[in-house]
This record gives C-alpha cells, sequence and structure tokens, in this order.
C-alpha cells in the first residue's frame, strides 16, 4: 500500500508528503494524532463500513461490496459537508484509490481474523503515517 501511495503522489498534486516529517512542535501534534486517529477515524470508520453496514446489509460478499462503496464515498462527503476531518485531497480519484486498497484490505483482514482489532490497528497506522508525512 505504501508503495502504490508514493506511487500515486507523482501522478496526483493533492497526495503529498512533506519532507521532512514533523520536528519540533509538530512532535506535539503527532503525539495528539496518535490516540485520536485511533478512536477517529480509525475505530469509529471501522465500526460503521466493516461491522455495522455489512450486517445492515445482510452479510456476505454483497454487503462488503456496498460497504465499501460507502467507505470510499464517505470521504469525499466529509469535504463536500465541510465536516471537520475533510480535506481537499479526499476529492481526488488518486487518494480515493488509495481509500478502496485500504477499505479492500481492511475488510479481508476483518473477514479472515474474526477481529476488528486488526483493521482497525492497520487504518490507524495509515492515518498516523500519512499525517505525519505531511499529508
Amino acid at each position: 500500500m505504501g508503495i502504490l501511495a508514493f506511487g500515486l503522489s507523482y501522478a496526483s498534486p493533492a497526495i503529498t508528503f512533506s519532507h521532512p516529517p514533523m520536528h519540533g512542535a509538530d512532535t506535539r501534534s503527532l503525539l495528539i494524532l496518535i490516540p485520536v486517529a485511533f478512536l477517529i477515524p480509525a475505530l469509529m470508520e471501522e465500526l460503521v463500513f466493516r461491522a455495522g453496514l455489512p450486517i445492515m446489509f445482510g452479510g456476505g460478499n454483497r454487503a462488503d461490496i456496498l460497504s465499501l462503496a460507502g467507505f470510499i464515498l464517505w470521504h469525499p462527503v466529509q469535504t463536500l459537508f465541510h465536516l471537520p476531518m475533510g480535506q481537499p485531497a479526499f476529492l481526488d480519484p488518486a487518494f480515493l484509490t488509495l481509500v478502496a486498497v485500504l477499505g479492500v484490505s481492511c475488510t479481508v483482514l476483518y473477514r479472515r481474523s474474526g477481529s476488528l482489532l486488526p483493521a482497525v490497528i492497520l487504518h490507524w497506522l495509515v492515518v498516523v503515517i500519512w499525517k505525519s508525512l505531511g499529508g
């Protein structure tokens, strides 16, 4: 996923990574981000899109696909409706490709493990790494 992200960052101006990574005052921001990102977006989005919606849609592959579509669409909706977590990058097709890859990866982790925790941890790590690199 990281290789795909770096590759797409060259194709899309909306996906950026600043260099060097966070220092000084930004380290404090990262220390705040680490626990907050675990709750929102990682835990909350995984509860909704990996556990909640698939159950509402009746379970199975079709439910997972519908939930994945909801996960992908949720990102531009945050920006279009000026929600606090929304960012201009959420409207970029390259970024949404990464969102889709993350969503599929989290779904597979959840289905294979039977636990939401691996999906939450992956989602959390992706957000923390992306934000710490200036995303």
